[in-house]
Order: structure tokens, then sequence, then C-alpha cells
């Protein structure tokens, strides 16, 4: 019955929407899926980096949480109102943006990642409420800590594909697209000081 609260935990949390998740489908809205495919690794490896520093430091975070959880929110929350704006500034040159480089977009996917409060808490309260309190083996929480990663790196890559595959809509109603995600990700950033 565990295993199944953690599941269910697991998948709503990483397919609700959040920052990595409208941010992977508004870049591979605007750059298609094999343009978005940097932001998505810069994601994909920053959930292992973070995993492992949360499980690796959990009790010594729990400590600090007080101490660092105004500074990340405020990081956070920054970073995501940058993001927001972002989607309306003009790209540089006056293009689509694909010229973008794909290093700086698998760094912004990373600095998403290390700066979305919604990830952290996410692992915390895997960890502290699902996982540490029920299993005593190292293998299976380890394992259980890589089935949340997966998840998450799943669930962008299917908003990704939802914003490839729905372009000609977007593209046809891309200003209200715009600003609906815009909305979301303000919301997002309410939703961490709330």
């Amino acid at each position: 019955m565990e295993l199944l609260a953690f599941l269910s935990y697991t998948f709503v949390m990483a397919f609700t929407p959040g920052p990595n998740n409208l941010m992977a489908m508004s870049e591979s809205r605007r750059l298609g899926f094999r343009g978005a495919a940097p932001l998505l690794w810069g994601l994909f490896v920053s959930f292992f980096i973070l995993n492992g520093l949360i499980y690796g430091f959990i009790h010594s975070l729990q400590a600090a949480l007080p101490w660092i959880e105004i500074p990340l929110k405020a990081v956070g929350s920054a970073y995501i109102l940058f993001l927001t704006y972002k989607m309306f500034a003009p790209s540089a040159g006056g293009g689509s943006g694909k010229a973008v480089d794909k290093g700086k977009r698998f760094l912004a996917g990373m600095l998403l990642n290390f700066t979305n409060v919604k990830v952290m808490i996410f692992l915390l309260i895997g960890y502290t409420s699902f996982l540490l309190p029920v299993y005593t083996s190292e293998g299976i929480i380890v394992g259980l800590g890589i089935v949340m990663c997966l998840a998450c790196a799943a669930s962008n890559v299917v908003w990704a594909l939802a914003g490839a595959a729905l372009d000609r809509f977007f593209k046809n109603y891309e200003r209200l697209l715009n600003w609906i995600l815009a909305a979301l990700l303000v919301f997002s950033v309410i939703e961490i000081w709330l």
C-alpha cells in the first residue's frame, strides 16, 4: 500500500503543470522537439544531481531548510519570472530563437531545475514521507529515488511532445497561449510563497 501511495504521489507531482513542464512545452513549441532536447537533457541531468544531493544530505537539509527556504524561494521565483519575461521578449536577431546555443539551453534546463522549489519539495517529501519511514534497504530507497527522477524526466518529455505536436494550433493562438503559459508560470511563483 505504501508503494502505491508513493507512486501516486510521484505521478501527480511529476505530471502536473510546473515550471519545468511548462518550459519544456514552450521550448518545444518554439524550437521543435529536437530543438528543446538540450533543455530536456539539462533537466534530466539536474534531476539526478538534485536527487543525490537531497538524499545524501537529507538530515542536514531538514535542519538547514528554515535558513535556506527564503533564499531558494526568491531565486526560484526570480528565475521563473525571468523565463516568463523571455516568452514575450523578442529574440536576438528577430528570429525564432532556433540559433540559441545548445549548451546554453542545457544550462538553462539545469538552472531551472536547481531553482525549482517544486522539485526540491517533491524530492524532500518523497524521501521523508514515503521512502525513509517505510524502507530500510538502501537499494530500494535509491531505486525509488531514481523512479522519482525518471517520472519527472518522462513528464518533461510528454509536455515537450505536446508542445511540438500542437505547434500548428499554438501558432494560430500564439499570443493567447503565451498569456496562458505566463499566467501559469506566475501562478507557480505564487504557489512557491503560499
